[in-house]
């Protein structure tokens, strides 16, 4: 039994609960989470939200013989998934798979990703590497939109980035290129 992991369905929105009382029975657990970059609904501020990839299931794996009464005793555990009369049975190699891809951010949405790479670097707050990985995709020779006095937007090809994130950039206005610096990435668009 201890080769194989189990998938446990767990009670509307209880799957971190679940995964807690699983644990605290002795049992191993694992719930996917993918995160997302969101905005603070009141202070406008980025957070990363992270959520259960498999809403409703988290997986779970006996370290000894299989003790289904103490399972079900688990608060926030509904059942198990059965196919055929069974308990479905995945092995350790599958589970081990998807925790790698949570592990690379896989699940997670490219800007996300970003933030997520640079705060693995040690910046503290979303919102600092949140910067970063946006300054990270403006390579030289690429193109974004750039703001300009009022809601006016140009398009600017990018020269160079400095180490202190301000981007120098040749701007097309009015059929002539001009040199142009900016520091406000949040304000732009990469195209």
């Amino acid at each position: 039994m201890g080769n194989f992991w189990f998938i446990v369905q767990t009670n509307p929105n209880c799957e971190r609960k679940a995964v807690a009382e699983i644990r605290r029975a002795g049992f191993q657990a694992h719930m996917p989470r993918s995160a997302r970059v969101r905005h603070h609904h009141r202070t406008g501020e980025p957070i990363i939200k992270r959520r259960p990839l498999l809403v409703g299931y988290v997986f779970m794996r006996f370290p000894g013989p299989a003790n289904w009464y103490a399972l079900r005793q688990c608060q926030g555990v509904k059942g198990v998934l059965y196919l055929d009369g069974k308990a479905y049975q995945m092995s350790r190699e599958t589970v081990a798979t998807i925790m790698r891809a949570q592990r690379a951010m896989e699940y997670e949405d490219g800007p996300t990703r970003g933030v997520r790479q640079e705060m693995r670097k040690g910046r503290a707050d979303v919102q600092d590497a949140q910067r970063k990985a946006k300054l990270g995709g403006m390579q030289p020779g690429r193109h974004i939109t750039a703001p300009m006095s009022g809601a006016e937007r140009v398009l600017a090809r990018i020269l160079s980035v400095t180490k202190k994130g301000t981007v120098k950039a040749m701007m097309l206005s009015e059929g002539r290129e001009m040199p142009v610096e900016f520091t406000d990435v949040d304000n732009t668009g990469i195209g």
